[in-house]
């Protein structure tokens, strides 16, 4: 009895134990502020604008119809339609929120929180996942910072995990299996593999496009073999490990993919390859004819040459002297213009210090850490790139958006080895590329969060005509 009250009173002064608590709190303030500064940026007026916006035609329509039973027909694995699907029925549950009648309800009927609130949850997550990731791969909490910043600013992912989509679940997963990757790399730990595994089957069971996360570590693995069969050492347990490494890389993703079809196929009563045959079809055939006005191949996404419009609307109001004023309410998929091209540019640079460190190493026989940080951020780059390169079908930039998240990460490497020797013209790059990357957000975010502006403001924006 007398060890049970202990146990109870350890518990709460555990739970109670305030100045450890507060301890935490001024220790990891910069990223809770990032997060929290994140977290408004996605929650805010998330559900004002009306759905369904662009395609959310598609997949929250596919969510009711799972929790309806009526079938459908998707183009894209299931899963990211099971997570709408799951954000629906939580909301619907909450007591304070209006009740769904599943059966009966279409998407323009229902609350667009209901499909929204779990993209903008993951968004927040996935901020919080490339700043665990920074530091696993390089333990340096200013690098880690910036990253988490720079995910956090970018306008691509922003407007994406505000909206009934699905781009954001399979980014946010593969960058999951990425750390988890380079951590069982640290530690030769099988689960943490297996957890990369598992986060990887999940990625390209969202859509295939995830693929290029599993081509990404594919590659890492690759590129690591050869460095060891060359006697180019980075550390030991980077040469261990080879049954977990095939276990998480090659069987168990493609497995994780197989389990989550049983669901959709018992519930629109297809077979795995009708289905497969179905999908292939429609993304390689006659590809000529699904031209979209949106679309842009895939070198231009880096430039930003072709923003996506999402959303549009326009009223005149009559001013205070009787004139009448244009109000537009517009959501565009529109990259951070500064953090889009810096953070290419930084890829570039970076490819060029890669081959130079790469040529030292065979002098050392040593792979220096920044070597290995490098590796990890461009195969991330350029797996997640290239591949599109031989896309048949329609593209657009918000395919790129995988990619772009390794090339923050190369500029914030950048920026925090400028910051090494604090030499005067250093830090002044540093200061005025976060002050641009900053002001670029700020002065795009009407544009990406839908708020009212005028005409004037709106145009003013649109710097040249492929944005419109």
């Amino acid at each position: 009895m007398q060890d049970w009250k202990f146990q109870r009173l350890r518990l709460w002064t555990k739970l109670l134990d305030i100045p450890s608590k507060l301890t935490k709190i001024k220790t990891h303030w910069q990223i809770l502020s990032i997060l929290l500064a994140g977290s408004i940026l996605r929650f805010f007026n998330l559900g004002l604008i009306p759905g369904p916006i662009f395609d959310e035609v598609f997949y929250p329509v596919f969510a009711l119809n799972y929790l309806s039973g009526e079938t459908f027909f998707s183009v894209h694995p299931p899963l990211g339609s099971y997570i709408l699907t799951l954000g629906i029925y939580v909301y619907d549950l909450l007591p304070w929120t209006e009740s769904i009648n599943f059966s009966l309800a279409q998407v323009g009927d229902v609350n667009p929180l209901s499909y929204r609130w779990i993209g903008a949850t993951s968004g927040v997550a996935l901020v919080y996942v490339g700043y665990k990731l920074a530091l696993e791969l390089f333990n340096h909490k200013h690098f880690a910072l910036l990253v988490a910043l720079f995910f956090m600013l970018d306008g691509s992912l922003l407007v994406d995990s505000r909206l009934g989509l699905i781009n954001v679940f399979f980014t946010l997963f593969g960058f999951i299996a990425v750390l988890f990757f380079v951590r069982g790399n640290k530690n030769n730990n099988l689960g943490h593999f297996l957890l990369s595994g598992l986060m990887l089957g999940a990625a390209f069971s969202v859509k295939w496009n995830g693929l290029g996360f599993w081509l990404a570590l594919i590659s890492f693995s690759f590129l690591f073999f050869i460095f060891h069969r060359l006697e180019l050492h980075y550390r030991d347990e980077y040469e261990r490990g080879g049954l977990s490494k095939f276990l998480s890389l090659i069987f168990l993703p493609f497995f994780i993919y197989l389990i989550f079809w049983i669901p959709e196929l018992i519930h629109n009563e297809n077979t795995l390859v009708d289905k497969h045959s179905q999908m292939i079809d429609y993304h390689f055939s006659d590809t000529d004819q699904k031209a979209h006005p949106y679309s842009s191949p895939w070198y231009t996404w880096p430039l930003m040459i072709r923003p996506i419009g999402y959303f549009f609307n326009s009223e005149s109001i009559i001013a205070g002297g009787g004139d009448s004023i244009e109000i537009f309410t517009a959501i565009h998929l529109f990259p951070n213009p500064a953090l889009n091209l810096l953070a290419f540019i930084a890829v570039i640079i970076l490819s060029f210090k890669w081959i130079e460190q790469i040529a030292k190493s065979y002098g050392t026989k040593k792979v220096t850490e920044d070597t290995y940080v490098m590796t990890v951020i461009l195969i991330g780059f350029y797996a997640n790139f290239l591949p599109w390169a031989v896309a048949s079908r329609s593209t657009f930039i918000y395919h790129y958006q995988p990619s772009a998240c390794f090339s923050f990460m190369a500029l914030a490497f950048l920026l925090y080895r400028l910051t090494d020797k604090r030499k005067s013209e250093n830090m002044s790059l540093y200061y005025l590329t976060l002050i641009l990357v900053l002001v670029s957000a700020v002065y795009w975010l009407p544009l990406q969060l839908g708020l009212e502006i005028t005409s004037e403001s709106f145009y003013s924006r649109m710097w040249f005509d492929t944005w419109i």
